[in-house]
């Protein structure tokens, strides 16, 4: 069985390869609609729309009025950004069918972790099954939020997921994340906030803050909600990883080419093989105040674990979440816990000593968020600035790591609240999002809603930025039909970077299982 299950799991690994290798696959007309194609569970999905063009989606699943799904590409950064397109907009659907010939086809850039979580499930024995790529679903591993979308004046993009790691009402938090595509049509923004996951969200509030500024800046918030104005960003003259690779041209730009950890060849025994970053050295500034900019996103290797650590919970979940409700002081133990395994620490050099000065917060798997973390240069020796981020192995995806000058002006920002909320059912749940008041809108997967904002004119001379500011928790669900995994709740909970350790041996168990059965 062992060795069924693990043939299965590399099968699974080549289709997801071939998933991104065009030369693999063919595309066949479908003469039935767009939801009985998306029924039958594709993997992927063209669309020609009305006005001729065509847009490939993976992972596509109906949603209200709307086919959602991640826009097929090589970039990765782009394949994690969801999109929705009106059904009223499709005009016919094709779907692939494997090439036999051509299934040898691997292309390079797919990230390692995202491809041995599948592996994961099959090879050793997981209760966590993973979904296809691009989808979430009441199957789907993924461990996140809610989702906001943003109109771009022709479709729905996925912009942010909110309030990342706040798993319990002990955890709630307010989250600001910027909306790279929000586009006002007629003096109104347009967003979507929906539910595709395996959870049960809980959202008290949500809100636009409308940034106007001078153009050539941009906007960009820190963990504690605060904004920063930047201006030209400075890149890296350095960067290695914790095992001496170099790391330089994978954090430089914002280019979807990310830097993860090598997962192979780790001891547990070992701390320097529990524990992985990057090193990045950047030229002074002329101000001893700057920012540390950095765009990135956790893995979907995270995601898979902090589903293993509530599952481990078995019959038990139920009374960890009402414990987690009713102890706010436990509640902030775990929160300590993640962000101390699964948030990227931030270390400065003095010249003497590294300074741990905290955390980036962590920013889910769905899509890269940029954050803002503030820095006093004022101890630093040198002419230099050497920074490090650490998390545990595989839990992050760095994209760009960068410098900015502190900004003189103050950033002043107008806060929109939505004038209409309406829920994909016609319900009006505008009462429930206009406050933060303890009212939440409570989103069972498959919920969505779409909010509409007034925005004022920009004032001439000006340029804006939009962000969104959300309020919430979120509950996620599994498999509660064991007996809690005892083992695994003391290692993470007691043990020192238990969490981390029980990430390098989870990735052991998927390697080894893989080369015991060529």
């Amino acid at each position: 069985m062992q060795r069924a299950c693990c043939v299965i799991g590399r099968v699974a690994l080549l289709a997801v390869l071939c998933l991104h290798a065009g030369a693999c696959m063919s595309w066949q007309s479908q003469p039935v609609s767009p939801d009985q194609v998306v029924a039958r569970r594709p993997d992927q999905v063209r669309l020609r729309l009305r006005d001729s063009t065509r847009v490939t989606v993976v992972g596509p699943m109906i949603l209200g009025d709307s086919l959602i799904g991640a826009p097929a590409g090589a970039n990765p950064k782009y394949i994690a950004q969801r999109l929705a397109i009106p059904l009223s907009d499709i005009q016919s659907v094709e779907v692939q069918r494997v090439n036999a010939a051509k299934t040898g086809a691997v292309i390079a850039g797919v990230g390692l972790t995202a491809l041995l979580v599948a592996a994961a499930a099959s090879c050793c024995g997981s209760d966590v099954q993973p979904a296809p790529a691009g989808s979430g679903g009441p199957d789907g591993p993924a461990v996140s939020c809610p989702l906001v979308y943003s109109w771009d004046g022709a479709r729905w993009r996925l912009d942010s997921g909110t309030f990342g790691g706040a798993i319990a009402p002990g955890l709630a938090r307010t989250d600001v994340d910027n909306l790279v595509y929000a586009t006002a049509q007629n003096g109104f923004l347009r967003l979507r906030v929906a539910n595709e996951l395996n959870e049960t969200d809980y959202l008290d509030a949500l809100s636009v803050l409308s940034v106007d500024h001078e153009p050539g800046l941009t906007v960009s918030p820190g963990g504690d909600g605060r904004l920063y104005a930047l201006g030209s960003l400075v890149p890296p003259v350095n960067a290695r990883d914790f095992r001496g690779r170099d790391a330089l041209a994978r954090v430089r730009a914002a280019d979807g080419w990310s830097w993860e950890s090598n997962p192979s060849n780790r001891d547990t025994a070992l701390v320097a093989d529990i524990r992985d970053g990057v090193e990045l050295a950047f030229p002074m500034p002329h101000t001893r105040q700057a920012r540390l900019v950095l765009d990135g996103n956790n893995s979907p290797w995270s995601a898979h674990l902090m589903q293993e650590f509530i599952a481990a919970h078995g019959r038990d979940t139920r009374a960890w979440y009402d414990s987690l409700a009713s102890h706010p002081e436990l509640a902030r133990q775990v929160g300590g816990m993640l962000a101390q395994e699964a948030f990227l620490g931030v270390s400065l050099w003095t010249g003497a000593s590294w300074v741990q000065l905290g955390y980036i917060w962590e920013a889910g798997p769905e899509i890269a968020k940029r954050q803002v973390f503030p820095l006093d240069l004022s101890r630093v020796r040198g002419d230099s600035v050497r920074i490090r981020l650490e998390s545990a192995p595989s839990f992050w995806l760095i994209d760009q790591v960068a410098l900015a000058a502190a900004e003189a002006d103050s950033v002043s920002a107008t806060e929109l609240w939505p004038e209409s909320a309406v829920e994909v059912s016609g319900a009006d749940v505008l009462g429930l999002l206009h406050s933060l008041d303890q009212q939440h809108y409570v989103m069972e997967n498959g919920a969505a809603a779409e909010l509409r904002f007034r925005v004022p004119d920009v004032p001439r001379g000006k340029a804006r930025s939009y962000l969104v500011r959300s309020s919430g928790w979120y509950r996620v669900h599994g498999p509660e039909t064991q007996p809690a995994d005892v083992a695994v709740l003391h290692r993470v909970l007691t043990e020192e970077h238990g969490a981390s350790r029980l990430s390098v041996a989870r990735f052991n168990d998927v390697l080894l299982a893989m080369q015991a059965h060529p």
